[in-house]
């Protein structure tokens, strides 16, 4: 079975402390780690403690789109955060790619370095951009599309921000089948809206997609990337409860899959 984990970033206004309390409670297989300006999102003494507190592997980390860290450009916060990535254990590490320039001299020259610190790196398709230039504002596909990504040796495919750029999850899926390292799951009820619902509450085919990451002996794990107020945000009952119905919507989603065969 694919393992299902539970981005941090999904609850990203709550502290780590809650958020591992409530994952384990919920019975994910693990974490992936949203990193932030918070010390605790990226302290290797801190997030193992928190892993061996609460038995939850930290799977994937995630540092933040379009900025860089501990005082340092973007990409050398790629190469640190890989480092911290192999002190904690996770296997992999969710790029984003530039908006702009050359990928695959950004893949020699960045995705090397990371790479070099034991990681699998796994590059996230991004949604389109707002130009503010334009008037009213102008959508740019940047690096929004799956296929602009292969040959960077991995890609993390966020379903959310594949309805955004109006990509088929279901198609694009064996163009990537060689390359597909992790998965972010969200849904989406707009045509061109990146939502991060849960699963099951917008118009995406989640489930015919988990079918299909089975069908092609996908390796890596679905990680629930959502919004906080999907999840029913501050009230942790609801939470608690919208956790355990996502994660049985997926595990479904993968037995469906293995009770047709």
């Amino acid at each position: 079975m694919i393992p299902v984990l539970f981005s941090t970033g999904s609850l990203h206004t709550f502290g780590l402390v809650r958020i591992f309390r409530w994952v384990a409670g919920a019975g994910y297989d693990g974490v992936e780690v949203m990193m932030d300006d918070r010390w605790d999102t990226h302290q290797p003494e801190y997030l193992r403690a928190l892993s061996e507190e609460y038995g939850l592997p930290i799977r994937a980390l995630h540092p933040p789109l379009g900025r860089g860290m501990w005082g340092v450009d973007r990409d050398e916060t790629l190469v640190r955060a890989a480092s911290l990535a192999a002190e904690v254990g996770a296997r992999v590490l969710v790029a984003h790619p530039p908006q702009e320039g050359d990928l695959e001299s950004w893949r020699e020259r960045v995705l090397a370095r990371v790479r070099a610190e034991g990681v699998a790196v796994a590059v996230e398709n991004l949604i389109p951009r707002v130009v503010r230039r334009f008037p009213l504002g102008r959508r740019t596909p940047g690096r929004c599309l799956p296929e602009q990504l292969l040959g960077m040796g991995g890609v993390t495919l966020d379903t959310s921000h594949c309805a955004a750029s109006g990509v088929d999850i279901l198609q694009v899926l064996p163009a990537l089948a060689g390359e597909l390292r992790h998965v972010h799951l969200s849904d989406s009820r707009l045509e061109g809206g990146d939502e991060h619902l849960l699963p099951g509450q917008g118009r995406l085919p989640l489930r015919r997609f988990l079918h299909a990451l089975q069908g092609f002996g996908y390796a890596g794990a679905v990680s629930l990337e959502l919004h906080p107020e999907a999840l029913g945000a501050p009230e942790e009952e609801k939470i608690l409860y919208r956790m355990r119905a996502t994660l049985e919507y997926v595990r479904e989603g993968m037995e469906g899959f293995r009770a047709r065969r």
